[in-house]
């Protein structure tokens, strides 16, 4: 059932890949282009207007190494866990999802005055749903468990949930931080903690649709793209078009 979900090549992730081609263009021009920092994320501080602070998710840092690392990272992670999920959720579900982590994530960088930048916060709300998937999963085909995705989404969140929030402990030490342990602890996992819990609870309002959706992959059912599905294609590219507006907008 999650291999044949993962295979399926009739269910599209046009969703994704938007997100995911938005990442690399934004983070790519800022650092080919440094004058454009001003545009795209918070800079080197935390007092940006709100239009700036929403392409956050999008600007994966302003040092060219870690920016590549983070960026990278994030791909993986949104073709192992954001692809996946929308050929499970479909892709106006999904767009829920996004859309409700991105701006509680923005919400509280503002909130909080965070400087942090990248779409991690956004792919632990992904994982926090696939929690969901793995357990309905195990309910409607209990040798779910034993299939090659399913041990390849394991070990994926145990990675996310135990070695993520450790790894982000010492992130602010290569920045020079004089900030504390706790200090690190609380403001490198703060956003992706609000997240993934937020992502867990819409597995739940979305767990009968999760149900019937692993239910008709497992009986072999041709699954229709209904025309939310369609229409959240065309609502992402909203995405893109924000930040075209942020560039042609700017003061000269």
């Amino acid at each position: 059932m999650f291999d044949d979900i993962r295979g399926d090549i009739r269910l599209k992730t046009y969703v994704s890949y938007i997100l995911a081609a938005c990442m690399v263009i934004i983070t790519l021009i800022t650092i080919l282009i440094p004058e454009l920092n001003s545009l795209y994320g918070v800079g080197d501080g935390p007092a940006v207007n709100i239009f700036v602070r929403l392409t956050i998710p999008f600007q994966h840092g302003f040092d060219d190494f870690s920016a590549i690392i983070h960026l990278v990272f994030n791909l993986i992670l949104m073709w192992v866990l954001g692809t996946y999920l929308e050929k499970v959720l479909g892709s106006f579900r999904f767009l829920i999802t996004t859309l409700g982590s991105f701006f509680m994530y923005v919400l509280f960088h503002r909130l909080l005055l965070l400087i942090g930048h990248g779409f991690t916060p956004i792919l632990m709300s992904y994982s926090g749903v696939i929690f969901v998937v793995m357990v309905e999963g195990r309910y409607v085909k209990t040798r779910s468990m034993f299939e090659n995705y399913f041990i390849t989404l394991r070990g994926v969140q145990l990675g996310v949930w135990i070695l993520l929030p450790v790894l982000m402990v010492f992130v602010p030490l290569y920045y020079n931080s004089l900030s504390s342990l706790l200090q690190n602890i609380f403001y490198g996992n703060i956003t992706h903690f609000i997240c993934g819990t937020a992502g867990v609870l819409l597995g739940f309002v979305f767990r009968r649709h999760i149900r019937k959706k692993l239910t008709q992959q497992t009986r072999k059912h041709y699954i229709k793209h209904s025309k939310w599905d369609r229409l959240a294609v065309y609502v992402a590219l909203a995405f893109p078009l924000y930040l075209v507006l942020i560039f042609f907008t700017r003061p000269l």
